[in-house]
């Protein structure tokens, strides 16, 4: 789903100390075998510790159990994964810490803490190497999963299994973890670029309709968010739950890092399969699914819900070979296909291209193109935006995109002719245009069933250009009564360039205006079917005025 913004809320880690016992679901096993060093920090000592006692080595190794998505739901069999980078710390009786450390690419660690150590606490969470990644209990981002054990004798090598038998879910907690740095690697080896901090929030009933990416929470703190599926409690084996659904997560990820590093053409809203959509929905939607399966290096986008063999699969999607449905710039599941084509058979970690559609680009060049449509004034790209971009720049050939496009079952028009792209319709102030939206027509004009909330015929986006501060207004007569009953419902919107609603106009009337002093820059027009399935012309009037 797209970012939907957090209300403002305090920002601190909650560091309280669980209880030491350990809990039947964590299994601690005892090992004597050397375990490298893993660059642990310096301790810190607690309350009334001897600074001049020499420090107590402890060392260990942390896994996670883990379920792979199958036909019929989430496996059930489980494989033991390393739990990497994850913050462990040593504490004594009182809770105080007194040494800390990481683990390993194999889950393995050392620390060197204080005297007094009795409970060695595992936290999910990634500090480190300009990484700040965290999987939290509440919506803030204060509580991170944690789990604590006894410490072993000094001289023994702890082995730690986090067992999904957990009601609490902290193995589903490291697996989110580990996914969303796999996320974020991948990024920065294929663009260079840091990301700020962003936490997973997630728990067993906490959000069980679906997953989302939440923007900035809280608000001004500079750390991001993403909404998972935690499922019912106690009901993981038919309930819908993301935690071993690699693909949602990255999903969601990607949201984050298209929102940080290039655009946002979304105005959010659900986006069904078999819709042509809004193409900045479809866009943003298509790309995020992209940026999964191209980490994962897997075209399959799987989203499954309970345990095999009585689970399901909500969603089944092979980018490389394609889904049915109408295709065009406002389908999501052409777009991610679009992307994926240009993508495998690249340079590695690219996978081998399986339908000779004979454009290999990679994944880092798709998103590093990506960014560069994010320096254009104005960008808010849809596909068709990208794949002119590419032509433009002499990494595709006009003759090779559109080769793709055919191998892919996508219809030429995707790639515009001329550098005149079909979205959004660039207007200037003062001028008038006239349109229609169709959100009743069935099968829609452009293809497949209406969509009236945000159909690509339910839906008419233009963009203004505002050369210095100044007074925006916005006109629109409707070429009938306005009213829902007579299928002449239309409303108007007003957004900045990354998608955010300025100003609305939803009331059933034959005109609707709309007034906002703007910051040079560019501007959105929205209009669009009031929603319950409207089909009219409409006439549109913009001018500015002084601010």
């Amino acid at each position: 789903m797209g970012p939907r913004r957090a209300a403002s809320e305090d920002h601190r880690t909650d560091r309280r100390m669980m209880s030491a016992m350990t809990p039947p679901w964590l299994a601690v096993g005892a090992c004597f075998l050397w375990v490298a060093g893993c660059g642990a920090a310096p301790p810190r000592p607690g309350p009334g510790a001897d600074a001049s006692a020499p420090p107590v080595r402890h060392e260990g190794q942390v896994l996670y159990e883990a379920r792979s998505p199958t036909l019929h739901g989430a496996s059930s069999g489980l494989e033991a994964r390393p739990a990497r980078r994850v913050v462990v710390e040593v504490a004594d009786g009182a809770g105080a810490v007194v040494g800390w450390g990481s683990t390993d690419d194999q889950g393995r660690f050392v620390v060197d803490a204080a005297p007094g150590g009795e409970v060695l606490r595992i936290r999910a969470r990634i500090l480190g190497e300009g990484l700040d990644i965290a999987v939290a209990r509440d919506a803030a981002g204060r509580q991170e999963h944690t789990a604590s054990v006894p410490l072993e004798p000094p001289g023994t090598v702890m082995r730690i299994t986090a067992s999904e038998a957990d009601p609490g879910g902290f193995a589903g907690a490291l697996h989110i973890l580990d996914t969303l740095l796999r996320g974020v690697s991948a990024v920065r080896d294929w663009t260079g670029r840091r990301l700020p901090p962003l936490f997973a929030y997630w728990g067993r009933g906490v959000t069980t309709d679906w997953s989302y990416y939440r923007g900035e929470r809280p608000a001004s703190s500079g750390r991001y968010c993403i909404e998972l599926l935690g499922g019912s409690p106690g009901q993981q084996a038919t309930s819908d739950t993301d935690e071993h659904d690699e693909v949602i997560i990255l999903h969601e990820l990607g949201h984050f890092v298209m929102d940080r590093l290039t655009t946002d053409s979304s105005p959010g809203g659900d986006h069904p399969a078999g819709y042509l959509l809004d193409p900045g929905l479809a866009w943003e939607e298509g790309r995020a699914s992209w940026f999964a399966t191209s980490v994962l290096g897997d075209p399959r986008y799987r989203d499954t819900i309970g345990l095999e063999p009585t689970g399901s699969l909500r969603v089944n999607h092979d980018l490389e070979r394609g889904s049915g449905g109408p295709r065009g710039m406002g389908s999501e599941q052409g777009v991610a296909e679009i992307l994926w084509d240009l993508s495998d058979g690249g340079p590695p970690p690219s996978v081998p291209d399986q339908d000779s559609d004979g454009v290999a680009l990679g994944p880092a060049a798709v998103l590093r193109a990506m960014i560069e449509l994010a320096n254009v004034p104005g960008a808010y790209p849809a596909i068709p935006t990208l794949l002119r971009h590419l032509v433009n720049s002499g990494a595709v050939s006009l003759f090779d995109a559109k080769r793709m496009l055919l191998a892919g079952g996508n219809p030429e028009t995707v790639l515009p002719a001329g550098d005149e792209l079909p979205w959004p319709l660039d207007i200037a102030a003062p001028s008038v245009v006239s349109g229609k939206i169709d959100g009743l027509s069935d099968p829609a004009p452009s293809g497949g069933p209406p969509r009236p909330q945000n159909g690509q015929d339910a839906v008419r986006v233009y963009r203004v250009r505002v050369e210095q501060r100044a007074r925006l207004s916005v006109q629109l007569r409707i070429f009938g009564s306005g009213r829902a009953a007579d299928h002449e419902d239309l409303d108007l919107e007003m957004r900045d360039i990354r998608a955010e609603l300025l100003d609305q106009a939803r009331t059933e009337v034959p005109v609707h205006g709309l007034s906002r002093v703007v910051e040079p820059g560019h501007y959105l027009i929205y209009v669009r079917d009031g929603g319950s399935g409207n089909r009219v012309g409409y006439e549109l009037r913009v001018w500015t005025s002084p601010g």
